[in-house]
């Protein structure tokens, strides 16, 4: 029970670090945010900030981690039957809906679009969610490493559909996650389509033999 309450004070107070931050991102600017602001505007010491957060990069991406509970349990949720591509979808849209949902993300996104450091800690916390998806791809046909082609593929791919679909929302192309999701990928399978719609046209060129590159010949005339 005590222990309980522990996490539950560490919790609250990890919250409230992280959510003064953010405010303060978006009232000064994230490299203009020092450490001291964000701990008195939290109300704790800066040794008190240091022992939740190692750096300014890693709070802005804190909630990173988390999307990437809800990308792996997708992996693991998904029926063994699905195709690779249900797989993808049914994965995109968990994380999706969990981004979306959370209260901070928009705001979060806004900093990142107006700010390059910004969103280079948001994308150094996303190496970690991509060797975790890999993993969990990997685990899925108990045949293959997080560091063969196939899961490090499925992993990249995935976290760009969700990256491409958060911007639409953020965007305000589209209010729900899911409809933002089924347009990326409408958008994507136009990519491997010859741009009429016909995907076994775009494989046949793929896979269509190159012709042999022709020898340049030295002509010469007799005189």
């Amino acid at each position: 029970m005590e222990k309980n309450l522990q996490s539950r004070k560490q919790e609250l107070v990890r919250d409230a670090i992280y959510d003064a931050a953010i405010d303060l991102f978006i009232q000064k600017g994230f490299q203009g945010t020092t450490v001291e602001d964000v701990a008195q505007a939290a109300g704790v010491s800066r040794r008190s900030f240091f022992r939740y957060f190692t750096t300014k990069d890693h709070l802005l991406a804190y909630n990173i981690v988390n999307l990437g509970d809800a990308l792996v349990s997708a992996v693991a949720a998904c029926p063994s039957e699905s195709s690779t591509m249900e797989l993808l979808h049914d994965t995109v849209l968990a994380g999706a809906k969990f981004a979306t949902s959370q209260p901070r993300t928009r705001q979060i996104m806004e900093i990142a679009v107006r700010n390059l450091p910004a969103r280079q800690a948001n994308r150094s916390r996303m190496v970690e969610v991509e060797i975790r998806l890999s993993e969990a791809f990997a685990a899925r046909t108990r045949k293959e490493t997080k560091d063969d082609f196939r899961p490090r593929m499925l992993a990249v791919l995935t976290l760009m559909v969700v990256d491409l679909t958060l911007f639409s929302w953020f965007k305000g192309d589209f209010k729900d996650s899911s409809a933002a999701s089924n347009y990326v990928f409408t958008q994507l399978n136009g990519v491997f389509s010859d741009g009429t719609g016909s995907q076994k046209s775009q494989e046949t060129q793929l896979h269509k033999p190159r012709p042999a590159a022709k020898k340049n010949r030295r002509i010469t005339t007799a005189r």
